[in-house]
């Protein structure tokens, strides 16, 4: 009873899923020439993104994204036991914590509605949330918002702004080993940005994922060994 109250107390004014498409996403003001092909400013504040079309973002990106945050992104239901499972089990066996265990549609509803306060309340909500935002739309549109939302660093956030801002290309060109840097940031922006100085963590994590990508067949040899001695 105690533990049902407890939930009811955590849980009570949650925000309906069908509201979350009311949280607009910050972007850029772009100033072009007169012709609308030259950009002459960019002008930001504390978040630099574009929203481009889920279409529009590299398969490769999508592939390493899964294979280093969610591999079973497409299988549960905005939970994955097994994973939580698999990291508390990782984490015991090398007595630190290393592993996280949060889903991608945790990890985007943390991102808009939550903070990365550790409680009980927070981690409840999350839960409930998740579940409901996957019972409510499909999950190419989830990983397309996350896509769209999550920080890469340097006050960049989203695919595109990231691909731009560390490469000069769309998001839609970007290489396997490009999409592997770019997912290595995910966990630390702060700690992992290039411009920073733990650069040299940043690329031993960018083949963790090439290796990530090539142990879930997103990848074959060939294109492991490639992406691993491209020069970014």
């Amino acid at each position: 009873m105690l533990v049902l109250l407890m939930f009811f107390y955590y849980t009570w004014n949650l925000p309906k899923p069908e509201k979350f498409t009311e949280t607009p996403f910050i972007q850029s003001t772009k100033i072009y020439d007169r012709t609308g092909k030259v950009l002459l400013y960019d002008i930001f504040g504390e978040e630099k993104r574009e929203i481009v079309s889920f279409e529009k973002i590299s398969q490769n990106l999508k592939n390493a994204v899964i294979a280093s945050e969610d591999a079973r992104f497409y299988q549960h239901m905005g939970i994955d036991f097994e994973g939580i499972l698999r990291a508390i089990l990782v984490d015991l066996k090398l007595g630190e914590k290393s592993q996280g265990g949060s889903t991608i549609t945790q990890q985007l509803i943390r991102s808009v509605y939550l903070t990365n306060q550790k409680s009980i309340a927070r981690k409840v909500r999350e839960v409930v949330l998740s579940i409901e935002l996957e019972q409510k739309y499909s999950k190419d549109q989830i990983f397309d918002w996350y896509l769209n939302k999550v920080p890469f660093g340097s006050n960049t956030y989203g695919a595109e702004a990231a691909a731009q801002t560390y490469f000069s290309k769309p998001a839609s060109d970007l290489t396997i080993a490009e999409s592997a840097l770019l997912t290595a940031i995910l966990p630390a922006p702060s700690y992992y940005s290039p411009y920073g100085l733990h650069k040299a963590e940043l690329l031993q994590k960018k083949d963790v994922v090439i290796d990530k990508m090539r142990q879930q067949g997103f990848i074959t040899e060939e294109q492991l060994k490639t992406a691993k001695s491209e020069k970014l």
